[in-house]
């Protein structure tokens, strides 16, 4: 993955929060690449895990502040994500690292971030700007 200036929802805290959830799932995906993704997707996950409570915790602050209206729907865009992390989590712990599940993992938390970044967070940022300008 590779972070493009499209992806900028144009408030620095969450772009750099982003940056690292992608830097993250880059170390994952180089790992596979070097044979070693199934030494390394136990780090990733609980990293992710971790780091989406600080991002989506300063993400939905931003939000409340703003009075950001689609802020439950965007909330439950996060619950949605944090229960699948916690599925992944949970197969890990009982299968071990799978390359079938370091393969899931990779595929679902890069499509998501993206599509999320690029559709949702954009909407976030679009809308605080324009109550800026104000």
């Amino acid at each position: 993955m590779v972070w493009k200036d499209s992806l900028s929802v144009g408030i620095e805290l969450i772009d750099s929060e982003h940056k690292e959830l992608i830097r993250a799932v880059n170390e994952l995906f180089d790992a596979c690449m070097h044979g070693k993704g199934r030494a390394k997707i136990s780090e990733t996950v609980t990293f992710v895990e971790d780091y989406t409570v600080k991002h989506f915790g300063d993400e939905e602050k931003l939000q409340k502040e703003y009075k950001y209206p689609d802020y439950p729907a965007h909330h439950q865009l996060h619950q949605t994500f944090v229960n699948d992390l916690k599925s992944y989590k949970a197969q890990l712990e009982k299968d071990g690292p799978t390359v079938q599940l370091v393969a899931k993992f990779n595929t679902f938390v890069s499509t998501w971030l993206i599509k999320h970044i690029s559709v949702e967070d954009k909407k976030i940022g679009v809308y605080i700007r324009s109550i800026e300008k104000k």
